[in-house]
C-alpha cells in the first residue's frame, strides 16, 4: 500500500492497486471523527489526495465499507455504494463503494 498522507496519529490515506479485481482501494483510517476534524480532513482530501491520485492519472477507485456506518463516511468524501458485496481475503463479505472523476 501506497501512503498518501499519515498523521502522528493512526490517521492515513492510502491506497492500493487489487491485482485480481483489477482496480484501486483506498484505505482510509480517522482516528477522531467530529465536525472540526471532518472539515480538516476534507480540505486535506480536496488540496493534497485528489489532487495526487489525479496526477498519476487515475480516474476511479474503490473502497470496502463494513457497515452503514462506514458508507456513511466514505459518502463524505464522495464514495458511493455500487450495489456489488466482496468478500475479502479474510473472509470478510464488505460492501464495495466507488470514487470518479
Amino acid at each position: 500500500m501506497q501512503i498518501l498522507y499519515k498523521e502522528k496519529t493512526k490517521t492515513f490515506v492510502g491506497m492500493s492497486y487489487n491485482e485480481e479485481l483489477e482496480i484501486y482501494i483506498m484505505h482510509m483510517e480517522m482516528e477522531d471523527w467530529k465536525l472540526s476534524t471532518y472539515k480538516r480532513y476534507k480540505k486535506i482530501w480536496d488540496n493534497i489526495i485528489i489532487p495526487e491520485i489525479k496526477k498519476v492519472g487515475i480516474k476511479k477507485f474503490y473502497g470496502l465499507c463494513e457497515d452503514k456506518k462506514a458508507i456513511k463516511f466514505n459518502s463524505k468524501f464522495g464514495l458511493y455504494p455500487t450495489g456489488h458485496l466482496v468478500t475479502t481475503t479474510d473472509g470478510v463479505e464488505q460492501i464495495l463503494t466507488k470514487w470518479e472523476i
